[in-house]
């Protein structure tokens, strides 16, 4: 969309509509939000490396007359201060990072570095300059929790340990959070997104891995069956992007101070990957999956039983909402998706 001004609605009723600027807003699980909070009436300021794709307007349809998007990278404190004070931006939610796998972390630790623990402190440094901002939400994540050996129940009270960079900045970033809310009586509160799964996971200059599930229907999509080497695991908190950004919003929305200022998004119910593929062939047609000896296996996934169940309990708590879809609903709008769109 070209740079024009933030659309305002001022015949709606109710409060006036907020700006809220979301980084990394082109990308997979925040471009959900982007949708959310425009369709809610909010103006959207999305600051995103990535220049906006086809497949993200199409997304947005009629609701991209709400958006900006701002071309910069967290890592430019000025180019990110310039646009939030240019667009009267009222919130932030910051979801930029870069989400490596391995060879990537051992690439370029320092870039991993340089965005996702020093692009965190920039969106807290603009944050505080911005007179009147409303609320500042940091997307952490589930990596900070690492391996929990013995654990039975992963809640925000849960020891981290994390190894990965990925998850050892997330954890720096809700630490650094925390710190920023005292020292600046900044209106701030961290967010760890559970396994999502849904329509517009797609290679980003961020995320160009990709999750077990779209790696599956890739195989599938190109005329393969499934063949793995497990039914069981890994389990995984698998819930639909678009309740992790209901969340996402129900917290930027929640009138008043929250009452803590950490919490997880999650469906709380572990799905192993047997489960996942039950689901892709109910809404599939021609999809075919068995497991296999490991020698034969076109995508391993390793066996093992479940392990501790993250918890929801907090969110529900203190906003009175979590997620509730379960997979079989959940797959069936994402395969609808994918049927329209590929697997990406």
């Amino acid at each position: 969309m070209p740079d024009a001004e933030p659309h305002r609605d001022t015949g709606r009723q109710g409060p006036a509509p907020m700006t809220t600027l979301v980084t990394g807003g082109n990308g997979w699980v925040p471009c959900h939000l982007v949708r959310r909070l425009a369709a809610a009436g909010d103006s959207v300021v999305s600051y995103d490396l990535m220049p906006p794709d086809d497949l993200l307007r199409d997304f947005l349809g009629d609701l991209a007359d709400r958006v900006v998007f701002e071309a910069g990278d967290v890592t430019d404190l000025d180019r990110f201060r310039e646009v939030a004070e240019r667009r009267g931006v009222d919130r932030i939610v910051h979801a930029a990072a870069i989400t490596p796998r391995r060879d990537r972390e051992a690439r370029e630790p320092a870039r991993i570095i340089a965005v996702n623990l020093g692009g965190t402190v920039n969106a807290l440094e603009v944050a505080r300059s911005l007179p009147g901002l409303r609320r500042f939400v940091f997307v952490s994540s589930g990596a900070v929790w690492g391996d929990q050996p013995g654990a039975t129940v992963l809640d925000e009270e849960t020891p981290p340990r994390a190894v990965g960079l990925y998850g050892v900045c997330k954890d720096a970033g809700e630490r650094i959070t925390r710190r920023y809310a005292d020292l600046f009586a900044l209106d701030a509160v961290s967010v760890r997104p559970a396994n999502a799964y849904g329509p517009m996971e797609r290679a980003t200059p961020g995320y160009v891995g990709a999750t077990e599930l779209r790696e599956m229907l890739r195989l599938h999509a190109g005329g393969q069956p499934i063949l793995v080497d497990s039914l069981d695991g890994p389990y995984l908190d698998w819930t639909p992007v678009a309740e992790i950004a209901e969340g996402v919003h129900r917290l930027l929305d929640h009138p008043g101070p929250l009452p803590h200022d950490t919490y997880s998004i999650t469906g709380g119910r572990l799905y192993g990957i047997g489960d996942v593929l039950a689901a892709f062939a109910r809404y599939l047609p021609g999809l075919t999956y068995r497991q296999v000896p490991p020698a034969e296996a076109n995508y391993r996934v390793g066996g093992g039983p479940p392990g501790p169940v993250p918890s929801n309990a907090r969110l529900r708590a203190d906003i009175g909402w979590a997620p509730t879809t379960g997979i079989d609903d959940g797959m069936r709008d994402y395969l609808a998706w994918v049927a329209a769109n590929g697997p990406q």
